[in-house]
């Protein structure tokens, strides 16, 4: 936790004896033994007159007024040790950092430029001993140290410049400036200028409403996953996540972009716990790499990394509602790279295409047009911003309520119906989302209806399924790459099997001629590569989901053919137009 005060600079009172050597805190210019002092640290030594052999005083000023003021540690006093230091800045501001131990470690320069980027003046040539100072204070007071954002007990919501509710504990961060939950402008400012313009505008009502539901998946038990808004350039795609990031914090710098390491998303995931990881433009994502990081983004699990003894390190964890944007979904753009979407990548992040009545609008809110519009929620995210999160989570708490939402949530998914798993996970995090939302409406954080945001959220829940189609995301998958497969090699690789001259370089299998159209009988090496990724036996299940293998014999997914020459083979007897959805 980071804060701020203005102290006037008033002279201390007289300094009780020193016992050299030792380090002494002034916070106050004065005078000591006939010499004036500057505010600020002071190391208080003896050295040796070369010429007499005599102890001599002297007095060397390290930096600004510094303190260490607690050791910071886990509740179980076994770990996350670290000091919390405060100081005056450059500006006579008081900051405080809960610095973590493991620093001291290391060379003194990454202590210091922390701190000296924070405004504390330090003596240049002195300024090693200001680590050497801080390393040997030893106060009595303890503090907890919480060393992620968001809830630390079901009771006490932490960020790095507040505390929201009941509890005794510190944020603690080796970047202690990295602070993104800032605020400005006014909730009332934020609630006219992006909230009031969620009515009739479902995709700004998914942003701000998903932003605010991440702050529930602590107290529903529940992993992270998100949304991906994906469409035409300028459309409005980019204002929508600037919308959702305005809710903690300034919009342009809460927000990230997807052109980032999978362990650079990490640090920024850990930082965004128990609230929104907003992400802009996937497509400066590697596609290869994308499909693991959505994996690990949902799941709140970094890597296992080894330190330089081999000793394993901490995994960063996290819980966060994600939201991104981009020109193509996920299935395309990891299609870009060669790879293939899975059906837990999918459901871990959904796309939700943003082709409404003015790009990603509906409602104008009687602007003259979707850029208008656009630029209006822009300007307002950088400058009423970072209110309604924390206002949300202090009216949670004062409700009393925090231990029925995993029942109201129960509720809520009742109203977003789903015919198989993949349905039901996706229509839990619509809910949830939901369930944010009309919270926020009954705690006066957004000033619409009662009802808008379940109407709007349904509404997209709709248009996800209808993108998706009936069944799981595999059977999709595999009868398209199947389908696409005889598109591009149903006259090269393949041959009438009653014709006995027949060739095909590379055989995928054989066709044949029946009264309902063109089979294609594949042999077990074409059916693989055309499903490529695939367990042979879930490509068979795909394909009987739609009635797409014609003949078989008892107890296989194969029929035998005898060919003109006499040999027989066991082929798999498809028919292309049960692969293709009904239009």
């Amino acid at each position: 936790m980071t804060a701020a005060t203005i102290t006037p600079l008033v002279p201390d009172s007289a300094a009780t004896p020193i016992d050299r050597p030792e380090y002494r805190v002034y916070d106050h210019p004065l005078t000591l033994d006939g010499s004036k002092l500057r505010a600020g640290v002071w190391y208080h030594g003896n050295k040796e007159d070369k010429a007499t052999g005599d102890r001599m005083p002297f007095d060397e000023w390290l930096c600004a007024p510094l303190h260490v003021d607690a050791v910071t540690r886990n509740e179980g006093k076994d770990g996350d040790y670290g000091r919390l230091l405060r100081f005056r800045n450059s500006d006579n501001r008081w900051l405080t950092w809960a610095m973590p131990n493991e620093l001291l470690a290391g060379k003194p320069d990454s202590i210091l430029a922390i701190l000296l980027s924070m405004g504390l003046d330090v003596d240049y040539k002195r300024r090693y001993q200001v680590c050497q100072f801080i390393a040997s204070q030893h106060p009595q007071r303890r503090v907890i140290a919480a060393t992620s954002t968001g809830w630390h007990t079901p009771e006490l919501f932490i960020m790095p410049r507040q505390n929201i509710g009941i509890g005794d504990a510190i944020f603690q961060s080796e970047a202690a400036n990295g602070d993104d939950y800032r605020h400005a402008g006014t909730l009332a400012g934020w609630q006219s200028n992006i909230g009031a313009r969620c009515e009739g505008n479902p995709l700004l009502v998914l942003s701000v409403c998903a932003s605010l539901a991440g702050a529930l998946l602590f107290h529903v038990q529940r992993q992270g996953g998100g949304f991906h808004i994906f469409g035409d350039s300028s459309t409005g795609k980019s204002s929508a996540i600037l919308a959702g990031a305005s809710v903690w914090g300034h919009g342009e710098d809460f927000k990230r972009t997807w052109r980032a390491t999978g362990n650079g998303l990490e640090g920024i995931a850990s930082q965004r716990n128990d609230t929104l990881l907003a992400l802009d433009e996937i497509g400066e994502a590697d596609p290869r790499e994308i499909g693991n990081v959505v994996y690990a983004m949902a799941n709140g699990s970094g890597k296992t990394r080894a330190s330089r003894n081999g000793v394993a390190r901490a995994i960063k964890r996290w819980r966060v509602m994600l939201f991104s944007s981009g020109e193509l979904g996920l299935s395309a753009l990891m299609a870009e790279g060669g790879k293939r979407s899975r059906a837990g990548q999918e459901i871990r992040l959904l796309d939700i295409p943003a082709r409404r009545a003015f790009g990603a609008w509906d409602n104008l809110h009687g602007m003259s047009g979707g850029r208008e519009f656009s630029d209006a929620i822009q300007h307002a995210s950088v400058t009423d911003y970072g209110h309604a999160g924390p206002e949300f989570i202090r009216k949670l708490l004062a409700s009393g309520d925090v231990g029925k939402l995993p029942e109201w949530l129960a509720s809520m998914v009742a109203k977003f119906p789903s015919t198989n798993g993949q349905e039901g996970r996706a229509a839990e995090r619509f809910a949830l989302v939901a369930l944010a939302g009309e919270l926020a409406i009954k705690f006066g954080v957004l000033t619409i209806p009662a009802g808008t945001v379940l109407a709007a959220i349904l509404d997209l829940f709709d248009v996800w399924r209808a993108g998706r189609g009936e069944g799981p995301s595999e059977n999709h998958q595999i009868l398209k790459s199947i389908a696409d497969f005889i598109a591009r090699h149903g006259d090269t690789r393949f041959s009438g099997a009653d014709n006995l001259h027949s060739e095909a370089r590379d055989r995928a299998g054989y066709w044949e001629d029946a009264p309902s159209g063109r089979l294609f009988l594949f042999n077990r090496p074409g059916l693989e590569e055309a499903a490529k990724g695939y367990d042979l036996g879930r490509v068979v299940l795909a394909l009987d989901s739609v009635g797409a293998i014609t003949k078989r014999e008892a107890g296989r997914a194969q029929a035998t053919k005898r060919l003109p020459d006499g040999t027989k083979l066991k082929l798999y007897f498809i028919d292309p137009t049960k692969l293709e959805p009904e239009t």
